[in-house]
């Protein structure tokens, strides 16, 4: 008679116990990301994640496909601590004229002395001042992109312990077998993968490379008989089994699979962070308690986001191409991150006949080629992400939130945000052409186009307009005025 899990054995949570059992007894298999993520830990984490992987010995393996994804973008992910240091002066000018500006009202305010002033603006200037020569002193103990693979002891000390652990390239018609596989899952939703159907026609594989990972991973371990264990950094629902924060387990279709395949083995997958939590118990290595925190601040930290510099280059040479997609990025900034069909059609000058599919290609093009560059890190969210409310029709696109807050600080507001501090009427109308003035430039195009763009409040002009206590009453675009009143 069947018991509570037989047929539902997705459903089963391991318990910490038989985890430990998995890593001391299963066929483990490495993700690229969980490689990659070595040249974004510190030393000390290196050398204990370098550890725990030898301790496997001969059950670690590592699919082809995830040693294709690592050497394609490890230039990628290699920080470059000369951009990095460009991004910290930016930010600190930046921050030395939003701070000034806001000594300068608050004295109003106040009636402050001309000399206590002075004195303030000096002292922030030497504070900041003081933050630009440190940084610039400090001698970064990183690798470049440009250093020899002899020299990079991250590629060398990963080269030894996975020497003869790396499963062989499937042959031409098992690997054609696995991408048409993998796309019809991308179609389908069903994981592993199916996420990242940005990627289609960008690669060899399309969005099939996490499939092939996984496949390759189930295969081995089928073939010897044995559970498995992958260790990756993807988090994304099309892996995990997840609740809110919480990583449960691999999907539950994953988990049945699988245990079809190997005649009843179990699938496990495990973050890079919890394998070194777990490595003492499981494979009697010790670690520093520091690296499990320092892999989880690479997992969760900001390190794969859009910057200033990737953006500006992905428009223009999209700008070079004469493709509408630049605009249509941009008018999605300005309206919060969301941008919808009516406004795409509109801006591209599109027949309502046309359709929108492929319209992302473009961007997703030139990502990846600006990641084989080393401009754009690996994993950045999709610049143009198509919304499918009914999974038929697209309904708009949406932008990466990180993408919105560079494009919104391309046009200084400061000079409204003061005249609106100003003011102290319940209700101020005001018409585009007098703003235009207080401002000293052209308000945006969608300002002229949009409701919604002073009706935000995500994006800058609406955080301008509430940060001074104000909000949107009524707009009208085709008379261009502009109705506020106090919140």
């Amino acid at each position: 008679m069947p018991g509570l899990f037989d047929g539902f054995e997705g459903y089963y949570l391991p318990s910490g116990d038989d985890i430990d059992r998995a890593l001391a007894t299963a066929v483990v298999a490495l993700d690229a990301n969980v490689m990659l993520s070595l040249y974004r830990y510190n030393a000390q984490t290196v050398t204990d994640v370098l550890s725990v992987l030898e301790a496997l010995g001969d059950r670690l393996v590592v699919p082809h496909q995830s040693l294709v994804e690592f050497h394609r973008n490890r230039l990628s992910v290699i920080s470059n601590p000369g951009a990095a240091l460009k991004e910290l002066r930016d930010a600190l000018e930046k921050s030395r004229s939003n701070a000034d500006g806001a000594l300068g009202r608050w004295a109003q305010q106040v009636a402050m002395d001309e000399p206590l002033l002075v004195r303030l603006r000096g002292d922030l200037k030497e504070a900041l001042d003081s933050i630009e020569t440190r940084a610039i002193q400090v001698v970064p103990d990183r690798i470049s992109p440009d250093t020899p693979s002899d020299e990079d002891s991250v590629l060398t000390r990963l080269g030894t312990v996975l020497e003869g652990k790396v499963l062989p390239k499937p042959d031409e018609s098992d690997w054609s077998a696995m991408v048409d596989e993998g796309k019809r899952r991308v179609s389908a939703k069903q994981p592993p993968g199916y996420l990242d159907a940005e990627k289609a026609d960008l690669q060899a594989e399309g969005a099939a490379g996490d499939y092939i990972v996984y496949w390759q991973a189930v295969l081995h371990a089928a073939d010897l008989g044995k559970d498995l264990l992958i260790v990756t950094n993807d988090q994304k629902e099309d892996w995990w089994w997840r609740k809110g924060s919480s990583f449960l387990g691999p999907r539950l279709e994953m988990v049945e699979e699988f245990r079809k395949q190997s005649e009843g083995r179990r699938l496990y997958l495990l973050r890079a962070p919890d394998l070194l939590k777990r490595s003492k118990k499981a494979l009697s290595v010790l670690v520093s308690p520091d690296s499990a925190q320092d892999a989880e601040r690479v997992a969760f930290k900001g390190e794969n986001l859009w910057s200033s510099d990737g953006v500006t280059e992905l428009l223009s040479r999209l700008r070079h191409e004469g493709l509408p997609q630049a605009a249509v990025v941009e008018e999605a900034a300005w309206l919060g991150g969301i941008i919808d069909r009516a406004a795409v059609y509109e801006i591209c000058g599109y027949d309502s006949s046309r359709m929108l599919r492929g319209f992302t290609r473009p961007t997703s093009r030139i990502t990846l080629e600006l990641q084989d560059e080393g401009s754009v890190p690996a994993g950045v969210k999709p610049i143009l992400e198509a919304l499918y409310p009914d999974d038929v029709r697209t309904s708009g696109f949406r932008i990466p939130d990180e993408v919105v807050d560079i494009l919104q600080d391309e046009q200084d507001l400061q000079p409204l945000i003061r005249y609106l501090e100003s003011r102290n009427e319940p209700v101020i109308q005001l018409v585009f052409s007098e703003i235009e003035t207080i401002l000293g430039a052209e308000l945006r195009p969608v300002a002229r186009r949009s409701n919604g763009y002073w009706q935000s409040r995500t994006n800058a002009m609406g955080r301008a307009l509430t940060g001074c206590g104000y909000q949107t009453r009524g707009v009208n675009v085709a008379e261009e005025t502009l109705n506020l009143t106090r919140l």
